[in-house]
């Protein structure tokens, strides 16, 4: 008997949203990457990208969640993040290999103080 999984989706990672159309909005994702529903974001001029705690660039503060699947491998595209006022699934969020269980408690403090919780869901 074979078995199917399904993709994640929006509510598989948003658990609580304050407001529709205010917790999430689109943003713009820096090329190169495919990025997974999930992701937590750094934003650096302007643009989305995949939190690097460790990195020498400027993608070190945590301030979104990916909300859906983006493909930005060949440019800049445009995605939902979820930028304020939610509960998400802390087993949704992915994280940047290698991080280091004090980064990722300063990156959830950096998403609460924008009222972004991470929570066990049950």
């Amino acid at each position: 008997m074979s078995t199917h999984t399904l993709p994640k989706q929006l509510g598989d990672l948003l658990l609580v949203e304050v407001a529709p159309g205010w917790t999430k909005q689109k943003g713009l994702l820096l090329l190169g990457a495919v990025y997974a529903l999930g992701t937590v974001l750094a934003l650096v001029d302007g643009k989305y990208q995949a939190l690097d705690p460790v990195g020498e660039g400027a993608a070190e503060k945590a301030v979104a969640v990916l909300g859906e699947a983006v493909d930005a491998t060949a440019a800049d595209t445009s995605g939902v993040v979820i930028a304020r006022g939610a509960v998400v699934d802390s087993a949704e969020l992915l994280w940047p290999a290698g991080i280091t269980d004090a980064e990722k408690a300063i990156a959830l403090d950096q998403l609460n103080a924008l009222g972004i919780v991470a929570h066990a869901a049950l």
